[in-house]
């Protein structure tokens, strides 16, 4: 029986690597490497725009802010020519959707009761699935609105 010394040595390159000292330092070189690169980079866009082209804004711009009426969407909930009826649906509507707005016109012979203001007709999809379920024949119908009815706090 022959007897051997073992003497063990420890690895120290891979040790260095997790150290929190080198992890410091490595963090830090990085840090100043990229804030370096980020102050010589003088990067500018420039755009250069054609004077036809702002003009057409500038009038397009002037035309919006003089008309507050805009075209859009609303839901159409009732259209009957029974006042008491068409008093009975908003009311109801009141009390299962307070959060959303809704007017009445008396187009003769007919009292229709509108809700919402909407963009978009896609915007306007998810409501009116929702309002079929109380108001069966409740449709899409484009109205003349305020810009102010359309903006959403």
């Amino acid at each position: 029986m022959t007897l051997a010394r073992v003497v063990v040595v420890r690895n120290t390159n891979n040790a260095m690597a997790n150290s929190p000292k080198y992890i410091l330092i490595r963090t830090l070189l990085i840090a100043v490497t990229v804030i370096v690169i980020g102050l010589k980079s003088d990067a500018q866009v420039i755009i250069n725009e054609e004077p036809a082209i702002i003009k057409l804004m500038e009038v397009y711009k002037s035309k919006n802010a003089q008309s507050p009426i805009v075209r859009a969407w609303r839901i159409q909930i009732m259209a009957t020519s029974d006042r008491m009826e068409m008093e009975q649906a908003y009311k109801k509507f009141e009390i299962l959707y307070p959060h959303i707005e809704y007017t009445w016109e008396h187009n003769p012979p007919y009292y229709q009761v509108r809700v919402g203001a909407y963009e978009r007709k896609a915007d306007l999809e998810a409501t009116l699935l929702e309002m079929k379920q109380d108001f069966p024949l409740s449709i899409p119908v484009q109205d003349d609105i305020a810009k102010r009815d359309l903006v959403e706090f």
